[in-house]
């Protein structure tokens, strides 16, 4: 079901419309954008290429920026070839990424099915746990950082490989301390990901979605506020 919330400034009337999205690539090898809706996801299931589209605004470059997350992607598509095609799709500053648990092979560059998801908390203790049912932490539990862990084997190198991807960081730890403490907790090929910012590629600065209570882009003075929510199918 997609969602359609719009965000108005009381100080300058500025007003900001969000649709959570989803894109495809069609039978002619465009890139499609549409809201994620019932229809659109059948429209887009045997898509070899297809993932959530989100906007992201720069403060600095005073810019919207398009980040597509790629969460399925046919093996006779390159990485280039995507690259190509999302660049030309507009003239937006844009931001490419595969989703969490997609991987490829640190050796061999082979991407690499999922073969175990855990929800994963280093506590205050300093103690590290793996929740082998996926469920998560909640946020009443007192860790220094959490997240979400994918595991891979690669069969033609024979490598086990542990992605975390960094969901809370209570404690504010840098990413050599973070890597430090999960390499304490594995033997084998280790990567890791921070998903609490995204960074824009113009200017190297932070992106925010804009939301309830963002500041307004327009005249900086305000709080953005919900003036309209509507879902539809």
């Amino acid at each position: 079901m997609a969602t359609k919330v719009t965000y108005v400034c009381n100080t300058c009337g500025y007003s900001y419309t969000s649709v959570n999205e989803i894109f495809w690539l069609d039978e002619n090898g465009k890139i499609v954008i549409k809201p994620l809706a019932r229809a659109t996801s059948a429209e887009s299931y045997s898509s070899p290429l297809k993932g959530f589209f989100v906007k992201y605004y720069c403060y600095d470059c005073k810019e919207f920026i398009s980040k597509f997350i790629i969460s399925k992607k046919a093996r006779e598509i390159s990485d280039e070839y995507v690259f190509h095609l999302i660049d030309g799709y507009d003239d937006s500053l844009k931001i490419v990424q595969y989703d969490d648990a997609f991987q490829r092979c640190l050796k061999c560059g082979t991407g690499l099915p999922v073969r175990a998801e855990y929800s994963f908390s280093y506590d205050t203790d300093d103690e590290f746990h793996i929740n082998r049912d996926f469920l998560g932490f909640s946020e009443g539990d007192s860790h220094k950082f959490a997240g979400l862990y994918y595991g891979y084997f690669c069969s033609q190198c024979k490598k086990q490989i542990n992605k975390f991807v960094i969901t809370e960081n209570n404690a504010n730890f840098d990413d050599s301390e973070i890597k430090a403490i999960l390499e304490e907790h594995t033997n084998d090929l280790t990567i890791f990901l921070r998903r609490d910012y995204d960074i824009c590629p113009e200017c190297g600065e932070k992106v925010y979605y804009l939301n309830q209570n963002s500041t307004c882009p327009y005249c900086r003075r305000d709080k953005l506020y919900i003036s309209d929510h509507i879902d539809f199918d």
